[in-house]
């Protein structure tokens, strides 16, 4: 099932961008693919902004790898998210 958008950006001066409509946004399930590295990428990006280097390797280690994170405890998970 589609769950589209569309923006149109109109200026000051009245003149306007042609509308773009987006029927399938990058979340969506059927652009998954293309969505899991962006989201991956977002995920860095965060934890860059609140974990010191070697705080940041050993979480996406962990989150990155299915079955190592599978059979962590989930209290372990989180206390390496403890700053």
């Amino acid at each position: 099932r589609s769950i589209a958008n569309a923006l149109t950006i109109e200026f000051n001066d009245s003149s306007k961008l042609d509308e773009v409509i987006v029927e399938y946004p990058i979340g969506h399930s059927r652009r998954r693919a293309e969505g899991i590295p962006l989201l991956e990428e977002k995920f860095k990006i965060n934890l860059a902004r609140q974990f010191p280097t070697r705080q940041q390797q050993q979480i996406l280690k962990v989150s990155l790898d299915q079955k190592a994170l599978e059979a962590m405890p989930v209290n372990e998970y989180v206390d390496l998210f403890v700053i």
